[in-house]
């Protein structure tokens, strides 16, 4: 390829920066080891032209930081009217998706699309053969599953993050007339060489897995976006503001919103999500 890799600049710059690293003058961290997520919903609070009823569904209820690796939640705050909201007490040098519950029983939730940088020193986008390659590989590998959904596909040349809903609808053991098995899963790709693959240190990151009934299911309403997930804080930046924070979908569902693409574009994320 064309690109001239990552490797080779390192190199290059390890050899002519050496002397001035050696005089480099290491200024510490600010202290603390806890950050905090801050926004506000764009919309809060009874809208008098939607009616009553539209108001109260979009009032939030409860706001909580996931911390995935870990398994574990944090709860903030939020003001129900103003949509202004905080999650504090967050140990830094985690990654946090924001997830917001809705009194009408929606959910606006964050997802960590973000992957590695690719070894070229200009990044490429995915193109439309590596998406579908990624996609066949994807449908090949879920057996369990009669529907899967492909909701996008996040990444560069090198590197992928594949949102998934999938549905089990025939019947399976011990099910119920009427029940399926609701998955949502982030699985990661990457191409070592000229072949994706999935990535093996991980099997996939699970969002959820329900059993229910089907109806239960179609009454469902999620929106994942990508702007209120992969959150990294740290010592010289332990606060995010997610600034406003739009309102989740309000037909039932399971959908996906990305995040406004910085300039210049440096990776390609395509939704499959109307």
């Amino acid at each position: 390829m064309p690109f001239q890799l990552r490797s080779t600049a390192r190199r290059a710059l390890l050899a002519g920066g050496c002397l001035l690293a050696l005089g480099a003058v290491v200024h510490s961290a600010p202290p603390g080891n806890r950050g905090t997520i801050v926004g506000q919903l764009r919309s809060a609070g009874p809208d008098k032209e939607a009616g009553k009823e539209a108001g109260k569904a979009n009032l939030a209820r409860k706001v909580v930081a996931l911390h995935r690796a870990s398994g574990n939640t944090f709860p903030g705050t939020i003001d129900p009217q103003t949509g202004a909201f905080s999650i504090g007490q967050l140990p830094l040098k985690g990654i946090y998706d924001c997830r917001i519950d809705f009194a009408s029983g929606r959910l606006l939730e964050g997802i960590n699309l973000n992957v590695p940088p690719s070894d070229y020193v200009e990044e490429q986008p995915l193109s439309e053969e590596d998406l579908e390659t990624i996609k066949t590989k994807v449908r090949r590998m879920n057996k369990f599953e009669d529907v899967v959904e492909i909701k996008n596909i996040s990444g560069n040349i090198q590197h992928a993050a594949i949102l998934l809903n999938k549905l089990r609808t025939r019947p399976f053991f011990d099910s119920k007339p009427g029940e399926v098995i609701w998955r949502s899963e982030l699985w990661h790709f990457e191409r070592p060489e000229e072949t994706w693959v999935k990535v093996q240190d991980e099997l996939f990151v699970v969002l959820y897995r329900q059993r229910m009934q089907r109806t239960a299911y179609q009454a469902k309403s999620v929106t994942f976006d990508a702007a209120l997930g992969g959150i990294r804080l740290t010592r010289e930046a332990p606060q995010r503001d997610l600034g406003r924070v739009r309102l989740p979908l309000q037909k039932p569902g399971i959908h996906f919103r990305s995040a406004p693409q910085p300039a210049p574009l440096r990776t390609s994320s395509v939704s499959t999500d109307n």
